[in-house]
């Protein structure tokens, strides 16, 4: 996949992915659940926070998970952006997979978990479905598209939101966009996305921390 950023302009938002958990550690999914950084994930939140200390911010708005508004904290406190406060947002939490999350992702519960990718209009018990979850992520556009102050947004998330923001990019592309919502993100924990839009309204992504290899399968949400 090949992503394409304007030298010229500067980016119109930022996508942060936010940093470990313990249950990244264990290989697990983690869906809506809701563990905290662990002390890898506050050290990526603090390499974050200093690579946008260097760029006047516009606003932060985060997915209301606690790793994700930690992540968020910390950027907040380095100050370089404008808006005072954080906006949480529940749209922005990862795919709702339900009993699936704090299990680890063995290769009979990842089988399990491809029935409901492969049939995306069906809701897993208690979650819901990979089109619902789909149609929830149109905030992260709303976001990308409406800055403050002219100046970028910085949107705190999770490895599926990522997965479908550069499904979307490459749909626009003319590239092929099928990849697993659950395995193929494009930074690691504590990775950053820079968002270009060039002049007929087409986004181009460009990994800036955290850049995850073709090969490589990153661990979930």
């Amino acid at each position: 996949m090949e992503y394409i950023a304007n030298p010229w302009t500067p980016p119109i938002a930022y996508i942060v992915r936010h940093g470990e958990t313990d249950l990244n550690a264990q290989n697990c999914f983690r869906g809506w659940e809701n563990p905290a950084l662990n002390d890898s994930g506050m050290e990526a939140a603090a390499q974050i926070a200093n690579y946008l200390s260097y760029e006047r911010l516009g606003r932060i708005v985060s997915s209301d998970l606690d790793r994700a508004m930690q992540t968020a904290l910390v950027i907040q406190q380095a100050g370089s952006v404008e808006c005072p406060y954080i906006s949480p947002d529940f749209n922005l939490r990862p795919w709702g997979i339900a009993a699936f999350a704090g299990c680890e992702k063995t290769p009979a519960m990842e089988k399990k978990l491809q029935c409901f990718i492969e049939n995306p209009d069906e809701r897993i018990p208690d979650g819901e479905s990979l089109n619902e979850f789909r149609t929830r992520q149109d905030v992260i556009f709303q976001y990308i598209a409406s800055s403050y102050e002219g100046l970028p947004t910085v949107i705190v998330t999770h490895t599926s939101n990522l997965t479908h923001l550069s499904e979307v990019v490459d749909q626009q592309n003319g590239l092929d966009p099928s990849r697993d919502p659950e395995v193929h993100d494009i930074v690691e924990p504590g990775g950053i996305v820079a968002v270009y839009m060039d002049a007929s309204g087409k986004m181009m992504l460009q990994p800036r921390l955290g850049a995850v290899e073709a090969e490589a399968e990153p661990q979930a949400s």
